[in-house]
């Protein structure tokens, strides 16, 4: 990677870490009842922070300024009752065929929302206490993994897991967070500039894949290999297949697959791909797609690519053709080499 590295990576997931937690006095030991009196002030501000998530009314649903530039692309209805001409046995979500259809269907739902919200349930502050330990036992089993090791190692982890931080090591941990947020910025503004001269001299194929890699980014990877022989009997038809789950606008999962030709590895860390289904039957991995570079190197397609695979890893190589796939053997577009 060139651009979107490591580097810029870890400082991305690094930016805001003390904006999570809340400054509380210093001690250079915390009793047993400071812990208890802690605990309380914490449920005491997730029951508050609760009850008004619980009573703000509705907001509406959307306004003129939103429609500027309709597209009815942008919206998608799962209660398709709602629509005038609707068959009460049809659930098939739909789109609005004009503005004045979304204006009207927005205005009933937010009708609805209003309807629900004067008819609601008083407050339960017990359920809220309840949450609260859930929540509080869960931070406690696994702790915040974007909190630097020192923090960690200095501070009681039942501090950590009210979303409390003593005051210097909240003091520290925020100087720490701005000395991060000025170099990413800095290694995101080159990135951009990057990417931008580099999309202006790729050709218009080029570009396309670059969108689609775009596209595909925070995808979870469920297998990363080689095959042989997808396009061809000959055996030195090798292909690098890498197969990512996205979701549709229903939220069925779709899969989106990458395959390149003869790729010629110049970086491989290593990469290790184990899939499995959920408990509620969804796909799960312990691979993340994060970045991928496109560049034209000597007339052939060169890959850089970052993955979240058990700790990051790079993924660089060159391929005679390359080709992105929605849906099996749905293709989206190809590459290969310029003369």
């Amino acid at each position: 990677m060139r651009y979107h590295t490591k580097e810029y990576y870890r400082l991305l997931m690094a930016l805001g870490r003390a904006d999570c937690y809340e400054p509380v006095i210093d001690k250079d030991t915390y009793t047993e009842e400071d812990i208890a009196e802690l605990y309380q002030r914490a449920q005491d501000r997730y029951v508050e922070e609760e009850r008004a998530d619980y009573d703000a009314p509705p907001d509406p649903m959307i306004d003129d300024e939103d429609l500027e530039e309709f597209d009815p692309e942008d919206f998608t209805f799962y209660a398709p009752g709602l629509f005038d001409d609707a068959d009460p046995d049809d659930q098939t979500p739909r789109r609005p065929a004009d503005r004045e259809e979304l204006m009207k269907l927005c205005e009933k739902m937010y009708a609805l929302a209003v309807e629900e919200y004067e008819n609601r349930m008083p407050f339960d502050e017990e359920e809220a206490k309840a949450d609260f330990e859930e929540m509080y036992r869960d931070n406690l089993r696994e702790p915040d993994e974007d909190l630097p090791d020192w923090v960690r190692e200095a501070v009681d982890p039942r501090i950590i897991a009210m979303e409390f931080l003593p005051e210097k090591i909240y003091m520290k941990l925020l100087a720490e967070d701005e000395a991060n947020e000025r170099s990413f910025d800095a290694l995101d503004e080159a990135a951009d500039e990057a990417c931008e001269a580099r999309m202006e001299e790729l050709p218009p194929e080029y570009r396309e894949f670059t969108e689609v890699l775009e596209d595909l980014e925070d995808s979870i990877v469920i297998s990363l290999g080689m095959e042989k022989g997808i396009f061809s009997s000959e055996e030195d038809d090798a292909w690098l297949e890498i197969l990512m789950v996205g979701w549709s606008d229903e939220g069925k999962e779709v899969p989106r697959i990458l395959k390149f030709m003869k790729p010629e590895f110049m970086e491989d860390e290593g990469i290790e791909v184990n899939a499995r289904e959920d408990e509620y039957g969804d796909s799960d991995s312990d691979c993340e797609f994060l970045y991928g570079e496109l560049y034209l190197e000597g007339g052939s397609p060169e890959f850089h690519m970052l993955f979240d695979n058990n700790g990051l890893k790079y993924l660089t190589f060159r391929c005679e053709e390359a080709v992105a796939e929605y849906g099996w053997n749905n293709e989206r577009c190809r590459i290969g080499k310029v003369s």
